[in-house]
């Protein structure tokens, strides 16, 4: 209940805040994957609230592990749940990668960010303009189920602190764009025959279509 309240009548003025392009390009129902550049702490609010108020969709987000521990301690699994966080333990990835495998198999929505991490200054001096290489998670879960893989690009305000983003982000005159592309399909691949060739090969393809969407290049 309290969920239906908040999407009927939150939700769609924070919605508001955001230019979506391209939303014809995304299903309306699971399964798939989308994949986005990350710059952000709101870029999950700019995937998730377009789908849930257009859509009335649960998106799930892989999470890395400081983000959900923190969340766990501040509203334990229920929280974690609510919010659509699957976690990541950066000491067993792999194993990781079950519980959103298991979100496909019956049909859920995933957002992934292949950059594994914000792309920020700390971490890449050209970060306004060059993407970070990406991680072949996602390439695993799309070779292992053929769910169609949609492209995204975020091009919003700058938010290097949590504050910052938040600030940018409720500020009108700031808005967030977000520009969805066209379905990617990777043939279903049983995991015994999967590569490092391959699984290098599908990630590129996804952070090259990422690429044109977000206005930043993909020179790995």
């Amino acid at each position: 209940m309290a969920y239906d309240r908040i999407r009927r009548n939150i939700l769609p003025t924070l919605a508001r805040r955001i230019e979506v392009h391209g939303l014809e390009h995304v299903p309306a129902h699971g399964p798939y994957i989308i994949v986005a550049n990350h710059q952000s702490y709101t870029d999950p609010v700019q995937i998730a609230f377009p789908l849930i108020v257009e859509r009335n969709v649960k998106v799930w987000f892989l999470t890395t592990e400081h983000i959900w521990k923190l969340s766990r301690r501040l509203g334990g699994e229920r929280l974690m749940t609510w919010l659509g966080m699957i976690p990541i333990r950066e000491s067993a990835k792999a194993e990781s990668l079950e519980p959103a495998l298991r979100r496909l198999q019956v049909g859920e929505i995933l957002c992934i960010f292949p950059e594994g991490m914000r792309n920020k200054p700390k971490v890449n001096p050209q970060w306004e303009k060059v993407m970070l290489k990406g991680k072949t998670g996602t390439a695993r879960l799309a070779l292992a189920t053929g769910v169609p893989v949609i492209p995204a690009g975020i091009v919003a305000p700058k938010g290097l602190t949590a504050f910052q983003a938040i600030k940018n982000y409720l500020q009108k005159r700031q808005p967030a764009e977000v520009r969805f592309g066209a379905p990617m399909n990777f043939s279903q691949t049983p995991e015994s025959s999967f590569t490092k060739a391959l699984l290098e090969e599908a990630t590129k393809k996804m952070m090259l279509e990422i690429s044109k969407l977000c206005g930043k290049a993909y020179p790995h």
